[in-house]
């Protein structure tokens, strides 16, 4: 199995697991690691959750860090993050063909600092 095939399945079974796991990153895959987890703490959120992140984002973090991001680095770190958003937007899948259920409701109060984060508000 491959690199990526391994980031990729470990970062399922972290995303997966219930409660504390121990991570058991592949030989090898110790930078790629680190730099997703460096890109997806920055990642943007959109009205219908987490965007992918982005070409540009990957070279950014490559200069502003002076890390060496070769295609390779990339195409992995481009896996890991589809990885990452299937396993999030699984868990949100679509309700069965004509079952109905409420929308969810926020455990935090509306307030106007809430707004100015959502809508650039001051």
């Amino acid at each position: 199995m491959n690199l990526e095939k391994l980031l990729c399945a470990e970062l399922k079974r972290q995303l997966e697991a219930k409660g504390m796991c121990v991570t058991h990153i592949p030989a090898g895959g110790e930078m790629l690691w680190k730099w997703f987890n460096a890109l997806n703490r920055t990642r943007q959120i959109g009205m219908s959750g987490p965007q992918s992140i982005t070409y540009a984002e990957i070279a950014a973090y490559s200069r502003i860090m002076l890390q060496p991001i070769e295609p390779r680095h990339v195409a992995i770190l481009i896996a890991m993050d589809q990885t990452y958003l299937d396993c999030v937007y699984m868990k949100a899948a679509p309700l069965p063909e004509g079952v109905k259920a409420l929308p969810p409701i926020s455990k935090v109060p509306l307030n106007a600092g809430l707004l100015d984060a959502m809508f650039g508000g001051g």
